[in-house]
């Protein structure tokens, strides 16, 4: 990974915490404070990451950077909190490719629907995203850092002392720089995620079991690096 994606990732971070800290701010006051806790509880996440990575831009450009294979993945997740890294190479199966992804995501639900034991409501998602991919065939990287916000929507079932089920599913556009901010484009992405979480398992730890979803469509200006990403994660993790 460049130091200048890292940077551009950073400065990503530092854009986004105090909106998304605001948004915290805001809604505080409209939940329930045993069911917020619940839900919001901290885990560490792993898993692994099913990756289908495929050149959508000119035929003329070399497609090398394609594949299809598995990744690592590891995560933190405090309520709208996200912070993710998946890690692809020899050890994980891919033979010529390695992919590298590190994920930010502040995301703030709004319940239009709100029951003893059931939520529906709209998310609103800030994300950052660097994603980079090279392969032992090709001298070109893939290497994006993109910047995005959408909203979608979410439901909840909560049964206190003993599950939740959390199911939301965000579309989102952003923009997305190369190395240096010399090449970039836009990036469309569709983002699903599916939690179960049984409460007091383990030493009053919770254990959550997840399912993510990710698409992400990039149009950068040339062509050379017009990919599509998509992405299946299961995960199991434990509460803090």
């Amino acid at each position: 990974m460049k130091q200048t994606h890292l940077k551009q990732f950073l400065i990503s971070f530092i854009l986004l915490f105090p909106l998304y800290s605001s948004a915290q701010m805001f809604s505080v006051g409209s939940g329930d404070g045993q069911n917020r806790s619940n839900i919001f509880a901290p885990f560490l996440m792993g898993g692994v990451e099913f990756i289908d990575f495929q050149f959508q831009g000119d035929p003329e450009f070399d497609p090398l950077l394609a594949f299809n294979g598995m990744a690592a993945r590891a995560s933190f997740e405090s309520g709208g909190f996200n912070l993710g890294l998946s890690l692809g190479n020899n050890f994980t199966g891919l033979t010529d490719n390695n992919y590298f992804a590190l994920n930010l995501n502040f995301i703030n639900p709004f319940y239009f629907v709100r029951k003893p034991n059931f939520g529906l409501g709209v998310p609103i998602q800030l994300s950052s995203k660097l994603t980079s991919v090279g392969s032992d065939l090709s001298s070109n990287e893939f290497s994006q850092t993109n910047l995005s916000a959408g909203a979608g929507g979410i439901a909840r079932y909560f049964v206190p002392e003993k599950f939740s089920i959390t199911a939301q599913f965000i579309p989102s556009f952003g923009f997305s720089t190369a190395s240096g901010g010399f090449i970039g484009g836009n990036v469309f992405s569709l983002n699903g995620k599916a939690r179960i979480v049984f409460y007091n398992v383990i030493f009053n730890k919770n254990i959550s079991l997840g399912y993510d979803y990710t698409f992400d469509s990039y149009n950068i200006d040339g062509e050379e690096f017009d990919y599509d990403l998509n992405g299946h994660t299961l995960t199991l993790g434990i509460s803090l």
